[in-house]
């Protein structure tokens, strides 16, 4: 019983990891990956390897942002439940990359002036809850930033 229980669980997560269809198969041209010589280019479409952003709101509504762009390959989603939209692949990328080439800030930026730019660029809704940002930069810095709405 526990090694079908094993085997099943296995063949769920090979099954799932298969059925990924978040890759993006036409990438913008100068997008950084992630450990690419831990050289930022002035010439590089965005200023970080992986964006991770979730804005929460009354009603389970949220805002959903996953990018990342790493050696083996370049992954994009995009769910705004307030527009209605659920984006993967090429699509999210195509609806993100003005998002992202709006944005200037790298890891020397003060906190608050990141979440503020971000928020601009998606036009995040002042009545959201949380706002949680994960990003890592070209050289290898992760950092986070939030924001808690109290009402």
């Amino acid at each position: 019983m526990k090694l079908k229980l094993i085997i099943s669980a296995s063949l769920s997560v090979l099954l799932l990891t298969a059925c990924n269809d978040d890759k993006v198969e036409n990438p913008p041209e100068n997008a950084p990956a992630e450990n690419q010589n831990n050289e930022t280019s002035n010439e590089a479409a965005f200023n970080f390897t992986n964006f991770d952003l979730e804005v929460e709101y009354k009603d389970n509504k949220t805002i959903d942002v996953d990018y990342e762009n790493e050696k083996n390959g370049m992954e994009a989603a995009y769910l705004d439940d307030l527009a209605d939209k659920k984006l993967t692949s090429d699509e999210a990328m195509e609806k993100l990359t003005p998002f992202f080439e709006g944005l200037s800030f790298d890891q020397n930026t003060e906190n608050q002036e990141v979440i503020n730019q971000v928020k601009d660029a998606f036009s995040v809704d002042d009545n959201y809850q949380t706002f949680e940002l994960e990003v890592k930069f070209p050289d290898g810095t992760e950092k986070e930033y939030s924001e808690t709405k109290t009402q």
